[in-house]
């Protein structure tokens, strides 16, 4: 069964904003060892051969998402403190 990691992660982060998170679950928040493994995997990759046009179109979804995350998480560590 191939897993369309797209889709899988942008669920992982959708499942974790509908449930209600706290300020603190928001700050620690952390993704799925599996989309971690295929952000590395295509970081290596990007590095050693370069990147396919869809490939790359993952890789900008994913940085899209991380920086999304990233902002989340700063607001919600300035509202704790």
């Amino acid at each position: 069964m191939v897993v369309n990691m797209q889709e899988s992660i942008f669920s992982e982060v959708a499942d974790f904003i509908v449930s209600q998170p706290t300020l603190e679950a928001i700050a620690a928040y952390q993704a799925s060892p599996a989309a971690q493994s295929r952000v590395e995997r295509l970081l290596e990759k990007d590095r050693e051969e370069g990147l396919k046009p869809e490939e790359r179109d993952e890789m900008d979804k994913y940085l899209a998402l991380s920086h999304l995350m990233t902002l989340a998480k700063a607001k919600a560590r300035l509202k704790l403190a």
